[in-house]
């Protein structure tokens, strides 16, 4: 086996540690293949933003630090994938300031890019619909939120089922005005949408349709 293939092989290997947050992964090395590998032209910038977002949202020891620092070695500017990672990392603030306004201006910027896969501009909806639902930069808008969930729903993130369930269940503190809460079947409809992507979703779907069996005596169709 080549000294190629069995660097290629380790990065592979320590990829699996780091989806599976194993302390075993040494991520200094890790770090520094991916950075090497990428030079070398192994590394397509949307897989150097994916391995980027991975280390910023680990619990590993000295991974959020090497997150930003890959960011900051590569360019955030170099690709829509990565201006996202860094947009997400400046709302999370995990290492580094928070800078929600900027965030937003990066993932705006991002939207009205037409080039942009659908699937990044999904990302870019649920991150922008959970600010307005919490209040990041002004006042919760349950409207907004709804709004931006329902573009990312439909651009492929099924995990924001998760929240609009919660919104129909009347569990968001805020609601639309032409929204009557809680609407269990809305909620139920919502749950069921995301079951495949999310197994909180799967989950409730069970917990919510024993509840309303129990309260009425029918189940929920």
């Amino acid at each position: 086996m080549s000294t190629e293939t069995n660097w290629l092989t380790q990065i592979e290997h320590d990829w699996i540690l780091l989806a599976r947050n194993d302390r075993r992964l040494n991520v200094g090395r890790f770090y520094r293949h991916i950075l090497t590998a990428h030079k070398a032209g192994f590394v397509p910038l949307e897989s150097v933003a994916m391995t980027a977002n991975a280390l910023l949202i680990s619990t590993i020891s000295g991974a959020v630090d090497l997150g930003h620092r890959l960011l900051g070695q590569v360019g955030v500017d170099r690709h829509p994938a990565l201006r996202v990672v860094h947009a997400l990392a400046l709302l999370d603030g995990r290492d580094i300031a928070p800078d929600v306004a900027a965030a937003h201006v990066v993932m705006r910027d991002v939207l009205s890019d037409s080039d942009v896969p659908e699937r990044l501009r999904g990302i870019v909806f649920a991150a922008l619909g959970d600010s307005s639902r919490l209040g990041r930069e002004s006042a919760p808008d349950a409207n907004d939120a709804v709004r931006n969930y329902e573009r990312a729903f439909g651009l492929g993130i099924r995990q924001v089922a998760w929240n609009m369930g919660l919104y129909w269940e009347g569990l968001w503190g805020i609601a639309r005005c032409e929204d009557l809460l809680p609407d269990v079947a809305q909620a139920l409809m919502w749950y069921r949408r995301g079951a495949s992507a999310s197994e909180k979703c799967a989950r409730r779907v069970l917990e919510l349709t024993a509840e309303v069996a129990q309260g009425t005596g029918q189940a929920v169709g």
